[in-house]
């Protein structure tokens, strides 16, 4: 009777340790942000690069676009083992042409970022 709890607890013990190995990977990165339109036209790209690099990385939105009104949440692929740079210049190209600008947000310390 004893080896037939022992089995069934060791197994329990085992699916728990892989369950903690992979939760530090499923976690929300914390630059992860919501992506706010409060502005009149539509945005139709969004460039998130880190404020010491002087390119802009891919548009965030890809086929998408950001109606006026909406928000999109920005989700950075989480890189283990790297350091997080929390700074970061934000450029969102709209409908009409123009261009918006933000310049060393700290992605670490928002959770919302927002154009007029």
């Amino acid at each position: 009777m004893r080896r037939w709890i022992t089995g069934p607890i060791v197994g329990l013990l085992a699916l728990l340790a892989v369950f903690a190995v992979q939760a530090p990977e499923a976690r929300a990165d914390t630059r992860d942000f919501t992506l706010v339109n409060n502005s009149a036209v539509t945005i139709f790209y969004v460039y998130v690069s880190p404020s010491n690099t002087s390119d802009w990385e891919e548009d965030v939105l890809g086929s998408s676009v950001l109606l006026s009104g909406d928000s999109v949440n920005i989700v950075f692929n989480r890189n283990v083992g790297q350091s997080i740079q929390c700074s970061y210049d934000i450029k969102v190209i709209g409908s009409d042409g123009r261009e918006g600008y933000l310049w060393a947000v700290d992605l670490c310390s928002t959770s919302t970022v927002t154009f007029r």
